[in-house]
């Protein structure tokens, strides 16, 4: 036994310690004791009993020390058992393992076990409430949230608490109800917004409870449910059908009312005032043009053949416009009946309806019809005035202007007749039938104008044709084509001033004398120059002579004008043509051509004709015969018919200057 206690208390201090003591005052107790016994007496009886009393003592205080520290030890191991439960309890709440106490090397005695126990329990309590306490906060938000957007909230436990996974999980799950809140509230004022401005123009008021909360200032009294949102935009969008259905209902009064008002021939200051009065698209507005209607649909009715007759030139017009044929005015038997009663009345309405219908579904086509038309005549007037004799009298660059406006109308024309022929097919392919304008189809009616056109042009060139066979045969002479030299004043215009024309000052000898240009000497040597004819103007007599002189030049200058031209060409004239034609005049100025000569009342001197310059050049002298002498009169030419008169049978460049 002694030897197990030792080995027992080995490398215990405080046993080692104890063990000496106890050894020591057992022993000296025990010796005192004997001595006491000993002087007692020596009654061994009474000294046994004695003897027996002191170890049945030692034993019961040695027994009772030793059940004290058994109790004790089973307080412990008691307490550390209740301990280990909780901590098992805390972990698994936590979803954590049991914590290990200690280790290999150094075993934790029942006290320190204990403590170490209490310790770890009371970190894990923390930690628990911790976290319990953010779950709550989650929980609370979450909670606010689902009860704003009408959800159900996600359930977390609470034992065990969930683990951090979990928590951010459900983290991003609030933040994603918040996020959608938010949407759902954006969506909402922005609505709510547009709503109070329909509801302000319309000037409606809320009738259930779902719109007096859409309405409310408190936006808290909105839940913001998914059973809320979709009434909401069923809202908005009966709303703004609403306000479409009365904008488009008063424009059709207003329009309705504007045609009665016509018919009945209200006063403008009336007409007027009840504009004023009753602007807007609000309900009221709505009702006030219903009872105008109504009340002028009485009037109407009161004056009913005045009015079918109005709606009769209105019909005539929009089928103007809508380019109707005679064939299809007449299937409207209706028109002529002068039967007046609310049908017939009703009838001409629906016509009317209908062609206006028809207008605006072909606006684009109709529109492109009288641009063509209204440039088409365009160009056949300026094809007309580019075929006139005095086209080359550039006043104001007016030939320069006209050949830009058909150059422009070349382009234009054919551009608007590819969008006719591109419309008109979408139409039949939309519609199954040919548009047509008064009774013939766009194409047909296309082909037409242009083949006009070139009959028109056919028909030209043969009168051209036939004038060229009536001309001037060359044995007709000089004298059939200028006056005599003792009868007859030649005029000639003078120099331009800026961009107006002046006529010359008369002379002071009454007399004067002209040079008539002829045209250059030709290739062949052997052909005389045309001679310069002198005249000596009569002032007496140029004014009764004016006319006749008048008519001369111009036919000159159809005939020159005339063998210009090829035979099969059309006669447009160009600028360019009129601008190498003048570079080609020899002793011309190029702002003045032979159709431009203004006749003077009075004769002018020769030496003031040839002291004055063009700005280009200067007027050419008289040329003269081979032989060295010019002709003073026209008396000095050969009579012979078999002769050839130089200016009846100059070629077609011939240029004259009168």
């Amino acid at each position: 036994m002694k030897c197990f206690l030792l080995y027992s208390i080995k490398d215990v201090p405080w046993a080692e310690k104890m063990l000496p003591v106890l050894e020591d005052g057992l022993n000296r107790t025990f010796l005192y004791w004997c001595q006491l016994v000993m002087k007692i007496g020596e009654n061994e009886e009474l000294v046994q009993s004695w003897a027996d009393t002191f170890m049945k003592t030692y034993e019961d205080t040695c027994c009772e020390l030793v059940t004290d520290m058994e109790r004790v030890h089973s307080d412990v191991l008691a307490n550390i058992e209740k301990l280990l439960q909780r901590i098992q309890q805390l972990c698994h709440t936590l979803q954590i393992s049991m914590p290990v106490l200690g280790d290999a090397t150094h075993q934790l005695s029942l006290i320190q076990e204990q403590c170490e126990l209490k310790k770890r329990i009371e970190e894990y309590e923390r930690l628990i409430e911790v976290r319990r306490a953010e779950l709550n906060k989650l929980r609370e938000r979450q909670l606010d949230l689902c009860n704003s957007l009408g959800k159900k909230p996600k359930i977390l436990k609470d034992d065990p608490l969930p683990s951090a996974e979990e928590i951010e999980e459900f983290q991003k799950h609030i933040e994603k109800l918040e996020v959608e809140k938010f949407n759902r509230l954006e969506t909402f004022f922005t609505t709510k917004d547009k709503l109070m401005k329909i509801v302000k123009e319309l000037n409606a008021k809320p009738t259930s409870t779902f719109e007096q909360n859409v309405f409310s200032e408190d936006d808290s009294l909105f839940l913001l449910t998914d059973e809320n949102m979709k009434h909401l935009d069923l809202l908005y969008k009966n709303l703004i059908k609403q306000q479409g259905d009365v904008e488009e209902e008063i424009a059709n009064l207003r329009n309705k009312i504007d045609d009665y008002w016509n018919l009945l021939d209200v006063d403008l200051k009336e007409r007027e005032d009840f504009r004023k009065t009753h602007v807007g698209n609000s309900l009221d507005i709505l009702e006030a043009l219903k009872a105008e209607a109504k009340r002028c649909e009485t009037l109407k009715k009161a004056n009913i053949k005045v009015f079918i007759d109005k709606l009769r030139l209105e019909l005539e017009l929009l089928w103007e416009k809508c380019h109707c044929s005679k064939a299809v005015r007449s299937d409207f038997g209706f028109f002529n009946s002068d039967y007046y009663n609310e049908d017939l009345l009703e009838l001409h309405e629906v016509e009317i309806a209908k062609w206006k219908k028809y207008y605006e579904d072909n606006k684009e086509m109709l529109a492109l019809l009288e641009k063509h038309c209204s440039l088409w005549n365009k160009m056949v007037k300026l094809e007309e005035s580019a075929t006139e004799p005095n086209r080359y009298n550039n006043r104001g660059g007016q030939l320069l202007k006209e050949e830009k406006e058909r150059n422009k109308l070349s382009k234009q024309i054919p551009q608007i007749e590819d969008m006719l022929y591109n419309l008109s097919s979408q139409y039949q392919r939309q519609h199954g039938v040919h548009f047509t304008t008064y009774g013939t189809t766009v194409d047909d009616y296309l082909a037409n104008l242009h083949e006009e056109r070139e009959n028109a042009k056919k028909l030209k060139l043969s009168a051209r044709k036939m004038q060229r066979e009536q001309t001037l045969t060359p044995a007709k002479s000089a004298l059939s084509l200028f006056p005599s030299t003792s009868h007859h004043t030649l005029r000639t215009p003078t120099p331009l001033s800026a961009a107006k024309r002046k006529l010359g000052t008369p002379a002071t000898d009454g007399i004067k004398r002209i040079k008539v240009l002829s045209e250059k000497k030709q290739n062949k040597i052997n052909k005389p120059a045309i001679p310069t004819v002198l005249v000596t103007s009569a002032p007496g007599r140029s004014k009764r002579l004016s006319v006749e002189r008048k008519k001369r030049i111009d036919k000159i200058r159809r005939l020159s004008a005339k063998k210009e031209n090829k035979l099969n060409e059309t006669f447009i004239g160009e600028y360019g043509e009129f601008q190498n034609d003048l570079s080609n005049r020899d002793a011309c100025r190029s702002t003045i051509i032979p159709s431009e000569v203004t006749p003077v009342s009075t004769p002018i001197s020769s030496r003031a004709l040839v002291g004055r310059r063009t700005p280009t050049n200067t007027l050419a002298t008289t040329p003269r015969t081979p032989g060295g002498r010019t002709p003073t009169s026209l008396r000095t030419r050969p009579k012979t018919p078999n002769t050839d008169n130089k200016l009846s049978a100059a070629k077609s460049n011939m240029k004259l200057i009168f």
